[in-house]
């Protein structure tokens, strides 16, 4: 049980610092590189997309489909139609997904979880680690 109570405080702390975030960018902010083809605004873009696809996983499995595997071209797809996204948006985007996907987990029963942690699959429950690797990209290029 306690290790279940990390995983829901662990991703409740990510979406919180997610949120203190965005609440604080500018419209330059969300403009400021992170290197490579990545700003903040597309870092906003690749959390929201991640945990909705997270979300949208784990409700394939608890209907009892398997888990659906991932694309390994799914960022350099992101990267291409990224600069179409609203950047005043993505950030409340971001957080939305993260406050989903963390409902999601929630309601997931031990031993779903269970399941997914012996099948390899916990990163789909587990965001924390995701949200406060690039939260951490983007608060040192802020700094």
């Amino acid at each position: 049980m306690a290790q279940i109570d990390d995983i829901h405080a662990s991703n409740a702390k990510s979406t919180e610092r997610l949120a203190a975030l965005v609440a604080r960018l500018t419209p330059q902010d969300l403009q400021r590189s992170l290197g490579g083809n990545w700003t903040v605004a597309f870092a906003l873009a690749h959390l929201a997309f991640w945990d909705a696809r997270q979300v949208a996983a784990l409700q394939r499995f608890t209907s009892g489909e398997a888990f659906p595997s991932e694309d390994y071209a799914t960022n350099a797809t992101l990267e291409a139609i990224a600069h179409t996204f609203d950047p005043s948006t993505i950030g409340q985007a971001a957080v939305n997904a993260a406050q989903q996907l963390d409902e999601t987990v929630s309601s997931l029963s031990p031993e779903q979880l269970d399941d997914l942690r012996q099948a390899g699959l916990a990163y789909a429950t587990e965001r924390a680690p995701h949200r406060d690797e690039h939260l951490q990209q983007i608060e040192q290029a802020l700094a």
